[in-house]
């Protein structure tokens, strides 16, 4: 997955919008002082796409002077571009649209509940929120996040990341036949 864009509204400490074109550059150094939104980043990568991120609750993640929080990412993924949108309102449910780019438009992926949306997203990046956050970056303060597991739920992250539950799907296949 490489990130194109990444949108932002009344999330944590963005309250007013902010796009970031990813584009537009190969290497980046996020700094900053404590408090300046450097990890909001992170975590609106991980809201958008998974519905999670450090504050937990999505009223935590609305910023304090803002009556909703936005978070649009745009992605290429396999040689098509997508886009993810999530937007939480005070007091509302959580509204999550999922589309693909065709041609100059966009066609929606999403599904009839915000869940069977968020497992479309799961099943097209073939990945989850546990083995994102530990195959792509370290969330802050958990840097030993993996370490700390069991070793069945280490053994799933690296199944997960190297992709092996395919060979899961052949074991059963077998046992079925024979």
């Amino acid at each position: 997955m490489i990130p194109l864009k990444l949108h932002l509204a009344g999330f944590l400490s963005y309250r007013d919008p902010v796009e970031l074109d990813f584009e537009s550059f190969d290497l980046a150094c996020i700094s900053g002082q404590n408090g300046a939104g450097k990890s909001s980043l992170l975590d609106a990568i991980t809201w958008s796409l998974f519905g999670k991120a450090r504050g937990g609750d999505k009223d935590a993640l609305i910023n304090l002077q803002s009556k909703a929080a936005e978070v649009a990412l745009t992605f290429a993924y396999e040689g098509n571009v997508y886009r993810v949108q999530r937007t939480a309102t005070k007091g509302k449910s959580t509204v999550l649209e999922f589309q693909i780019q065709d041609g100059k438009d966009w066609r929606p992926l999403t599904e009839k509940s915000g869940r069977e949306t968020q497992n479309r997203i799961e099943q097209t990046l073939r990945l989850d929120y546990d083995t994102f956050v530990n195959a792509s970056f370290f969330l802050q303060g958990k840097a030993d996040e993996f370490t700390q597991k069991k070793a069945s739920e280490r053994k799933t992250v690296l199944s997960n990341i190297l992709g092996l539950e395919i060979w899961e799907t052949y074991k059963e296949r077998t046992t079925d036949r024979r």
